[in-house]
């Protein structure tokens, strides 16, 4: 396994964290085959970057990825989707357990679910959850509303790269910032957020 951290980890974490799964060479395991990538934490403005310097530094082509996130950077969760779908690889929601195998159910929450929208093949294992709400700002800005509306056909657009139902912003609309509206698979499924492998 190898990680990737911050050297101001705390206990309750302001960023990313990676962890990471090697294949195991000769395995008749299909889990096993590939890499494993645990994405936990929430998405700081760094995540990125730091992601796409740890694949390139391990040689990744072809990985599962595991998000267990509260939200965090917009912009930050885009481009970790535009980074996981040029890499066409598959995104779920879960978290690490002692077998790094046999992930645990996970939240994906605000931001999260626009990288999660990055993978080819999206998965929704039973007990994890995709959570949405509104598209806000949180940094003073001379014109909030102008830029709140910048920052919303970001997203729409951003949305709609990825393929994904423009039914999904609406029901984003809905929501307040404060408040997190969790989407059933159906709903998911409809949407096409969740694809069951189905990629583009």
């Amino acid at each position: 396994m190898v990680a990737v951290s911050d050297p101001a980890n705390v206990a309750v974490p302001a960023f990313l964290s990676i962890e990471a799964v090697a294949p195991v060479p000769g395995t008749r395991d299909p889990l096993a085959q590939h890499w494993t990538l645990y994405l936990d934490g929430p998405f700081d403005a760094g995540a990125a970057a730091r992601l796409a310097g740890f694949i390139a530094q391990q040689g990744i082509s072809q990985a599962a990825v595991y998000l267990n996130s509260p939200g965090g950077s917009l912009v930050s969760g885009m481009a970790i989707g535009r980074l996981l779908r040029e890499q066409r690889f598959h995104t779920h929601v879960g978290k690490r357990t002692a077998d790094p195998r046999k992930p645990a159910s996970g939240v994906c929450y605000s931001a999260c679910p626009f990288a999660y929208a990055g993978g080819t093949g999206r998965f929704l294992a039973e007990g994890s959850v995709l959570g949405i709400h509104r598209v806000t700002n949180r940094v003073p800005v001379p014109d909030a509303l102008a830029f709140e509306q910048v920052v919303s056909g970001q997203a729409m657009g951003y949305l709609a790269e990825m393929g994904i139902g423009p039914g999904l912003f609406q029901m984003m609309e809905a929501i307040p910032p404060d408040g997190i509206r969790l989407l059933t698979r159906a709903e998911a499924l409809r949407l096409n957020l969740v694809n069951d492998g189905g990629g583009p």
